[in-house]
């Protein structure tokens, strides 16, 4: 914010300049020139004018075959500027000669552009706008940039080319060094541009402003919003983004320090010897090092210390070069923006505008998208975004977890952001609402890999799962080679439940990575009632790396992320649901048992709890459907009980009865069942020291094609046969793991710790006996 995030983009590591090849205009409407500029790399440039020809003054030091890393930073942010500079159509305001609005062509059209523009007047300012908006069919929206204080924007130019693909992209651009304009010129030029672009031709404009931007804007906003109101038309405003806005600077103390640092170029002025100084002056020193302190966050900040460690000096030449880079680097905050310009527009910008917006915000009409990043060190913005979700009438918070002030890095997507606003200003939201059960699609690859990694990984290492699967003869064999997939027909999975599920996660991963099976389970209503849901752990949670977005507004969390039983697939047990699951020719994970298997007591540790009712495999039957049971041990052995759910409800002290009270108030997962009917309520239990390898066996696969599901007797016989599997799997794998030479924890935990793989298990003969 405070100066304009001159510096920001030494810290973002930028790997070469944003507006390569962009082609560009500009006209005054005072004086009737028009320019064409064309801008194709950092190193030579040219610019083309109606009158004449200019060349780009070159950089020396950019001659140099091999310059090193800083050298190369301040090369790309001199190129930066140079490029903003010369890359656009530019409007000049007629009031506000310093004050202009430049419009930047989508990257394919750059290269043929400006031959359209050639055949435009360049006095006729309508024409212009009416050309560059019939260009894409009058479907896109004007989308206008306010920049920090710099005036140029320098922070936003990664974004810049996803803007103008996806937008009529226009952004306003202050002189940094002659501007000496009021609070209220830039509003009134902004104002004045808005209504010129956008309400003679009833179009509608994103307004977005970073940083000081971010206060400008609202202001501008209510300005609009008045004079529409006045004339008895449209608000053009279809929506306000306000980057880290600047509308916290009265929280801050910069009022009192900025004048400080400005005050710097006296000093200056009385020991600069002659027009080049060899060392930077005090103020680019000192305001330097403000910046390095407050601009990146921790992620920018490792980026340019890696950059500067990794530099390699072996010649004294070299070193020349990185210390004139670094003398370059500290005058970039006294080339581009002044210590009297700083004090002007901290003098006067800021502290004017937080006056004037602050005490209006409950005025704004417009709807707003407040864009924070949470570790701002420049301005208090975790906050300022928290306050202005209250004080606007409709205002979401985007919150971005682990950036600073300058937020609009390669980490951040600003046009994903804008396009997915509350406002939607493509208009490209679903009318119609997410189908859970045909619209999910599998996470991606990296945040499956994730999810195993940070959540299946650990409950690997501390059980050392072995799995089997089982051919149409009978027989089993290591690993999963036998388990049927779902390309002829639908596939279901009858799975024992084991205590608390906490070997669900195990299950899902193995079938994802072994058979590329996603399973989606039937999963119990309380799942999809706030209380949670992780597969890949038995807790709370979404899957992925910790979400580095998260938005508000005055309804509290505005899509909260979903836990790992919805992102993976689940969805709620229900007759409706199963049946249309098979209907579609998925994958569906059931667990019988329900309720009372995965909450089962101290002495009924893989025992079965199946209803009566054959349903599940009437509706596979139906749909031809291929089922196989899953036996699993294991989780019971892993733990001590201390109380099964029946003591816990007996428990004195008025404990047992608020269990009860809890327990009934929980929706039961089976349709014809009542909340009293099922106990809701898990034992009470402690984890061991030595937690119990786990093994599971996918049996036998039932084939239903040639069953007729309105055959009852027919199909409560499949389910004897299915049950009946899975309790043979059960018998065999609690005699079996007997044998195995690792079933002992530390003793596995070492060896697979020196082996780096996991050990071996009993022969498979043991389980075909």
């Amino acid at each position: 914010m405070l100066f304009g995030k001159l510096v920001p983009l030494l810290f973002a590591s930028p790997q070469g300049t944003l507006l390569k090849s962009a082609d560009a205009f500009s006209f005054s409407s005072s004086s009737s020139s028009c320019t064409i500029a064309s801008s194709t790399n950092a190193r030579s440039r040219c610019a083309f004018s109606s009158t004449r020809r200019l060349s780009t003054v070159q950089d020396p030091s950019e001659t140099l075959v091999d310059i090193s890393p800083p050298r190369k930073i301040i090369n790309d942010v001199k190129a930066l500027y140079r490029e903003l500079s010369q890359g656009c159509y530019i409007h000049e305001c007629s009031d506000h000669p310093t004050i202009q609005f430049k419009y930047t062509s989508p990257v394919e059209e750059r290269s043929n552009f400006k031959d359209i523009l050639n055949q435009i007047s360049p006095a006729d300012d309508q024409l212009i706008f009416e050309t560059i908006e019939s260009k894409y069919g009058n479907k896109k929206p004007i989308l206008l940039y306010l920049p920090g204080l710099d005036g140029v924007g320098i922070s936003g130019t990664r974004q810049f080319d996803d803007l103008s693909n996806a937008f009529e992209f226009w952004r306003m651009s202050v002189d940094q060094i002659n501007d000496r304009s009021s609070f209220t010129d830039l509003t009134s030029a902004v104002s004045n541009f808005i209504r010129d672009i956008a309400m003679k031709q009833k179009r509608k404009v994103v307004l977005v402003g970073e940083s000081f931007g971010g206060l400008l804007a609202p202001s501008v906003a209510l300005r609009v919003q008045a004079w529409a109101t006045s004339h008895n038309v449209e608000n053009p405003i279809q929506g306000l983004v306000m980057i880290n806005p600047a509308t916290s600077f009265d929280q801050t103390q910069w009022s009192t320090l900025a004048p400080i640092l400005a005050s710097l170029r006296h000093i200056e002025q009385e020991e600069q010897q002659g027009p080049t100084p060899i060392f930077p002056t005090p103020y680019s020193v000192i305001g330097g090092v403000a910046l390095s302190l407050v601009v990146p966050d921790s992620t920018q900040f490792r980026n340019i210390f890696d950059i500067f460690t990794s530099t390699k000096v072996s010649t004294a030449e070299e070193l020349q070069d990185v210390i004139r880079a670094m003398r370059d680097g500290f005058g970039l905050l006294a080339d581009n923006l002044p210590a009297e310009v700083i004090e002007h527009r901290v003098g006067l910008w800021l502290p004017v505008g937080c006056e004037v917006v602050n005490s209006r915000l409950h005025q704004l009409d417009v709807p707003a998208l407040v864009i924070a990043g949470e570790d701002d060190n420049m301005l208090p913005t975790k906050n300022e975004g928290a306050r202005l979700v209250k004080a606007m009438k409709n205002c979401t918070s985007m919150f971005v977890k682990g950036s600073g002030h300058f937020v609009l890095d390669d980490r951040f997507n600003l046009t994903e952001a804008i396009i997915e606003a509350p406002f939607d200003p493509l208009h490209q939201k679903k009318q119609t609402q997410y189908d859970p059960i045909i619209d999910w699609k599998l996470p991606s690859d990296d945040e499956l890999r994730e999810a195993i990694e940070n959540r299946v990984k650990p409950l690997r290492i501390l059980t050392s799962p072995k799995f089997f699967s089982t051919g149409v003869d009978g027989k089993r064999v290591s690993g999963l080679g036998k388990v049927p997939n779902n390309v002829e027909g639908p596939l279901l999975f009858v799975a024992n439940h084991q205590l608390l599920g906490l070997d669900l996660g195990l299950i899902i991963a193995e079938l994802i990575e072994q058979r590329e099976i996603a399973a989606r389970g039937l999963a119990h209503p309380i799942i999809f009632q706030g209380a949670g849901g992780n597969g890949f752990g038995a807790g709370p949670g979404p899957t992925g790396p910790s979400r580095r977005i998260t938005k508000r507004n005055r309804d509290g969390v505005v899509d909260p992320p979903l836990g790992d039983f919805q992102t993976f697939g689940a969805v709620m047990v229900s007759p409706r649901n199963y049946h249309r699951l098979m209907q579609t020719g998925q994958t569906a994970l059931l667990f019988p048992g329900g309720v009372r298997e995965v909450f089962h007591g101290k002495e009924e540790a893989y025992e079965l709890f199946w209803p009566e009712k054959v349903d599940f495999v009437r509706v596979a039957a139906k749909f031809n459907a291929t089922i196989v049971p899953i036996s699993a041990v294991g989780a019971a052995d892993s733990v001590n009980f201390l109380a099964d759910a029946t003591d816990v409800l007996n428990l004195p002290f008025g404990l047992g009865e608020r269990a009860l009270n809890n327990t009934q108030n929980v929706i039961a997962a089976r349709y014809d069942q009542d909340n009293a009917d099922e106990l809701f309520q898990p034992p009470i239990v402690v984890p061991k020291l030595t937690p119990a390898r786990h093994y599971f066996i996918f049996g036998k696969p039932f084939n239903t094609t040639v069953l007729d599901h309105t055959n009852k007797e027919a199909c409560a016989k499949l389910y004897k046969d299915v049950k009946a599997e899975l309790r043979r799997g059960l018998d065999d794998l609690l005699v079996a793991r007997e044998k195995d030479p690792y079933n002992k924890f530390f003793q596995r935990l070492a060896a697979e710790q020196i082996m780096k793989k996991q050990t071996p298990t009993f022969p498979v003969e043991e389980l075909n006996k």
